[in-house]
């Protein structure tokens, strides 16, 4: 085989290699990896929605109802993608209402245990945010026999859908995936600009000299049976060697 034919066969190896390792291990670690950046992203948010919600109870002034309005208009506002939950223990107090309560198995449980979780579930990430109970809140709540309801207790409940297809159009995304395969092709295509001298400066003039090589060798195995033939002649037909030895260079002289 080539030298030239074994180096693009190794160099189509190696790019293939690469493209199995991205596919079946970059990629997949990628996208985890961008899951977690964006789970992380919301458990900050959620955390400063918690904070906002405190300045609004603080901002009342103990008056409930407009604490109570507040909190249903963010709840209703389109621009805030989080769904208020209310715990039944807002129910002693307030009584109960038509909606606003946990919808599901994963966010009950995220309000009784008053544990945030995450989940996949429809094409969307969710995550359920416990609204615990705080000295803030002490203020206005209190339980059946009219005591303040323990710090720590979850009040509600704060929920937040994201659509895991949103996950490929972020900027961590651009900068893992999109640029990562811009110079993957950047590099295959230096390996190829690479190649193309190293096929020009060194193995083209190798391929010419061993063809030359090559084809010394068989005019001289041709020269060496033109010998025999000779030798084989009678002497009146034979030809001087200084004569042969001259017709030999006029006839490589002619070929070059």
């Amino acid at each position: 085989m080539k030298i030239s034919t074994r180096m693009w066969i190794t160099v189509a190896a190696i790019l293939t290699l690469a493209s199995l390792a991205i596919k079946f291990y970059f990629l997949p670690a990628v996208e985890n990896f961008n899951q977690l950046a964006i789970k992380e992203q919301i458990e900050r948010d959620m955390a400063t929605f918690e904070k906002v919600l405190g300045v609004v109870a603080t901002a009342a002034n103990k008056d409930m109802n407009f604490v109570r309005r507040s909190f249903r208009a963010i709840s209703e506002e389109k621009g805030i993608p989080i769904d208020l939950r209310r715990d039944a223990i807002l129910d002693e107090q307030f009584g109960k209402q038509k909606t606003g309560y946990a919808e599901n198995d994963f966010e009950r449980t995220a309000l009784k245990t008053g544990k945030p979780a995450f989940r996949e579930f429809g094409g969307n990430i969710e995550y359920a945010y416990p609204l615990k109970t705080q000295k803030l809140c002490q203020g206005c709540h209190v339980d059946a026999q009219k005591k303040p309801v323990a710090l720590d207790h979850p009040l509600g409940l704060a929920v937040r859908k994201l659509p895991i297809r949103t996950l490929n159009e972020s900027p961590i995304s651009y900068f893992t995936l999109d640029l990562f395969w811009q110079n993957f092709a950047l590099l295959a295509l230096c390996i190829v600009a690479l190649l193309i001298p190293v096929w020009f400066w060194i193995l083209r003039p190798l391929k010419d000299l061993s063809e030359k090589g090559d084809a010394i060798v068989l005019r001289r195995e041709m020269a060496a049976e033109s010998d025999k033939v000779v030798e084989n002649l009678p002497e009146s037909e034979k030809m001087p060697e200084e004569w042969r030895s001259i017709k030999r260079i006029i006839t490589d002289a002619d070929k070059h």
